[in-house]
């Protein structure tokens, strides 16, 4: 297994694009090499990272990229790999923020934040992933997922968090608590990249977490 490092400066002769692509590699080599379960939907996909009925898998950002180019101050995506700012690619190729899912529920998602969505407005059949008004609703298997993978990038990176969502996020904490799957994913991702997540290790570590804490 190659261990997926991070230069403290891009070398000239390695794009972000380049290191954001070996970041995706050893995502999908090394965490999801037999194939998994889509985050969103729960569908199972094989080593071809497709579903039995044809169905695409992708990559989601759970924190997404445009809020990290918002924090960081960017114009663009483009500006911010343009300047060789090594943040962005740090954050953007962090394992433990990328979930495999369907790319159409990828597409729908955007870059909405996570919240509960009165009743009871399904967007595909047979997966329960409602999204109205900028806000998306994931299935109650997916929320402890989804809380713990921002509670480490606002950990890691300082990445804000607003109150309402952290309220929500700490409740799904809770109410989800780590699965196996969860714990194996996070012990894979320490073998690629050299760092877990210590919210899955110890869920009640999002307790101390607060909307105007500090970068760790």
């Amino acid at each position: 297994m190659v261990l997926l490092t991070f230069p403290l400066h891009i070398p000239a002769q390695e794009s972000a694009d380049d290191i954001y692509d070996k970041a995706v590699a050893t995502f999908w080599d090394n965490i999801y090499l037999s194939g998994g379960w889509t985050l969103y939907c729960g569908f199972k996909f094989d080593h071809t990272r497709k579903t039995e009925d044809g169905k695409i898998i992708g990559i989601e950002q759970i924190y997404p990229t445009s809020w990290m180019i918002k924090y960081l101050k960017c114009a663009s995506r483009m500006q911010c790999r343009q300047s060789k700012n090594n943040q962005l690619i740090r954050m953007e190729s962090d394992l433990h923020n990328i979930y495999p899912d369907w790319m159409e529920i990828s597409r729908a998602r955007g870059d909405t934040g996570y919240g509960i969505i009165a009743g009871e407005d399904w967007r595909f059949d047979g997966c329960d992933f409602e999204r109205k008004q900028g806000i998306t609703e994931p299935r109650p298997d997916a929320r402890g997922n989804i809380a713990r993978a921002i509670f480490y990038m606002k950990r890691e990176y300082g990445l804000p968090v607003d109150e309402k969502l952290l309220t929500v996020l700490k409740s799904w904490n809770g109410e989800d608590p780590p699965s196996e799957q969860e714990k194996q994913r996070n012990d894979k991702i320490q073998a690629a990249q050299g760092k877990r997540n210590p919210f899955i290790d110890n869920p009640a570590l999002a307790d101390r977490i607060s909307v105007s804490q500090p970068n760790k």
